[in-house]
């Protein structure tokens, strides 16, 4: 038994331990946009596990009708996982979805568009910032690489859009996907992390909002948009692998019922000499919020929700 299949094992009983009724289905009721705007397809999302035990973020999605959206990647040591669950579902990626320019992120994303080994993919979906923004932090070297290989990328091969304004509708397969948040270069502080773009899926049976590594500001920002109410759902990707993302304000402001978490172990259980890192804040805040229902990526691997 490889160390996947140990984790695979122990999912359920270690979830358990770690969130009483972590395991219990949540009540489904977000499942229309606030114009009451219903969905009649379906599609399972997998949480994708990091397989070196880091903390990248990933999400795939596969309609009913077998439409797939991916949405960010992990690193790009991930790529070869990324790819393995993408064979599985056809080789075939209808949308891609990237929240930001930091390796954990789009990391396997680049590796895939630089060497496709047969995987194609319709359109990408991004939202660029300013070259001159990009050495307000150390990865601008990567991003910069990331944004060339989007620029380089054969003509009539893959759509590339660049999101400028939020409110626009992406939907596929009947399911609805509505861009809630874009880039906001305004915000200088925790720069990267702050150019997350937000999206919310929902279909004929639940709602996921992934705010991708959005700060404070941003969430402060989404909270005053006029598209506040589409952040309330089933399901929320906790910003920035559960610590050092959106306020606490933040999270009690919105209706959500459970907790996607894309965090690693030693990110998840932080060790004394890692006190700067507040996953442990995070879970309080979704204790005392009274939530129950929580899908930890190092405890589920590649859990599915369908």
């Amino acid at each position: 038994m490889d160390r996947r299949d140990f984790l695979r094992v122990g999912a359920a009983s270690a979830a358990a331990l770690a969130f009483p009724g972590a395991v219990q289905a949540a009540p489904r009721g977000n499942v229309a946009g606030p114009d009451g705007d219903r969905m009649r397809g379906h599609f399972s999302m997998t949480q994708i596990s990091s397989v070196l035990n880091t903390h990248g973020n990933a999400y795939l999605f596969q309609t009913r009708g077998g439409k797939v959206v991916m949405v960010d990647g992990g690193f790009e040591a991930e790529a070869g996982h990324v790819r393995e669950l993408l064979w599985k579902a056809g080789n075939h990626v209808d949308l891609w979805f990237i929240s930001h320019p930091h390796r954990d992120h789009m990391g396997a994303f680049d590796e895939i568009l630089k060497d496709p080994q047969g995987i194609s993919v319709d359109k990408v979906v991004y939202s660029r910032v300013p070259d001159s923004y990009l050495d307000l932090e150390g990865e601008a070297g990567y991003a910069r690489g990331y944004y060339r290989t989007l620029d380089s990328l054969p003509a009539g091969s893959t759509d590339v859009v660049n999101l400028h304004n939020t409110g626009q509708r992406f939907d596929i397969d009947g399911i609805g996907i509505k861009v809630l948040g874009v880039s906001n270069p305004e915000i200088r502080v925790n720069p990267y992390n702050n150019q997350s773009v937000v999206i919310r899926l929902w279909d004929d049976s639940k709602s996921v909002v992934l705010l991708g590594d959005a700060g404070i500001e941003a969430g402060d920002k989404l909270l005053a948009s006029p598209h506040r109410a589409w952040l309330d759902c089933d399901y929320m990707q906790m910003a920035h692998h559960g610590q050092s993302g959106c306020s606490e304000a933040f999270y009690k402001a919105i209706d959500f019922r459970a907790c996607l978490w894309p965090a690693p172990m030693w990110l998840w259980e932080p060790a004394p000499q890692h006190a700067h890192l507040k996953t442990r804040e995070t879970r309080r805040w979704m204790d005392e919020k009274g939530i129950t229902e929580h899908h930890v990526a190092c405890l589920e691997v590649d859990w599915v929700l369908e």
